[in-house]
């Protein structure tokens, strides 16, 4: 796992990179900090860029795709693509901080899952994906949100410096355009078991999430 790490454009030392899984076009992923890949994915990144922000993760199978080729009369498909022949990138693949993706997640030209979303289990995404979303199937659709307008606020001032959050105005925009109706299915509640074991890992492993860029 670590020869692979190494050959990554970026790769944090918190990253977790499980094998076995394959990337094609290493020089092109950028993994940041608290990254989580679980195995048996497949990141293809050769004809552009696959970056995952901080504190995201994917269940197994993952599949992103960061180019693709056009058919071409009188060169078999076979070579088309070996020899990467009229290669058309459509755009990078971009998952921003603090996303959730299920088993068999398929990413391809273009997607850019926006921060905090969570993309369930064998959906294909294609395209952009607002903050905080909750989105699955083929095509890709949003059925909630991650929490509330007030919950979202209170997780921006928890885990991001002041430059880095969405403002209450941000976040308003985005239940206004898409949000409207819709339930969310998160919660700011923690029972005390959950309370004790998560507060005595944040003191036993002194980490700030607002020094963490």
């Amino acid at each position: 796992m670590n020869k692979l790490k190494s050959l990554l454009a970026k790769c944090s030392p918190t990253t977790q990179l499980f094998l076995p899984s394959r990337i094609l076009g290493a020089k092109n992923v950028y993994l940041h900090d608290y990254v989580r890949i679980m195995p048996q994915s497949v990141i293809m990144a050769s004809g552009g860029k696959f970056i995952m922000k901080k504190f995201s993760g994917a269940s197994f199978n993952l599949t992103v795709v960061t180019s693709n080729h056009r058919p071409t009369v009188g060169i078999p498909n076979f070579f088309n693509n070996s020899l990467h022949i009229n290669e058309v990138i459509k755009g990078d693949v971009i998952i921003e901080e603090d996303c959730w993706l299920g088993m068999n997640v398929s990413l391809l030209p273009g997607a850019h899952i926006g921060r905090g979303a969570i993309v369930g289990a064998n959906t294909l995404v294609n395209r952009e994906i607002p903050p905080y979303a909750v989105v699955v199937g083929n095509p890709n659709r949003i059925i909630a949100t991650k929490f509330t307008r007030t919950e979202i606020i209170q997780h921006e001032k928890k885990l991001y410096s002041q430059d880095e959050r969405l403002s209450e105005k941000q976040v308003d925009e985005l239940f206004d355009k898409y949000y409207a109706g819709l339930k969310s299915i998160g919660t700011s509640e923690l029972n005390e078991p959950d309370f004790t074991t998560y507060n005595d890992f944040l003191a036993s492993s002194n980490i700030n999430y607002h020094s963490i860029r």
